[in-house]
């Protein structure tokens, strides 16, 4: 069993002038999207063995241009930078 304790997560967003609005609906989807390709990653691989002591995940910054960017492809977006973030963390 994975457990996944989030203490803070930043999101610094530029140019949201017209889409304030979108932000928390992709940030709640990008954690969905996360947790569901977590919990298939985990149960396919040896992340269970070489997860122990995790203390902190930092992942580059994800450009997103919500003028040309539907909520699903950000939120695709930042969910597959954390999990990359994960696997380096993890060295798979």
């Amino acid at each position: 069993m994975l457990e996944l304790k989030i203490d803070c997560l930043r999101l610094n967003i530029e140019n949201v002038a017209g889409h304030v609005h979108r932000i928390r609906p992709i940030a709640a989807r990008a954690a969905a999207m996360f947790a569901e390709r977590l919990h298939e990653r985990w149960s396919e691989s040896r992340w269970a063995s070489d997860a122990g002591g995790i203390d902190s995940v930092s992942v580059p910054p994800v450009s997103l241009n919500l003028n040309g960017m539907s909520n699903e492809q950000a939120a695709e977006a930042i969910a597959n930078a954390w999990l990359e973030g994960l696997a380096l963390k993890l060295k798979l």
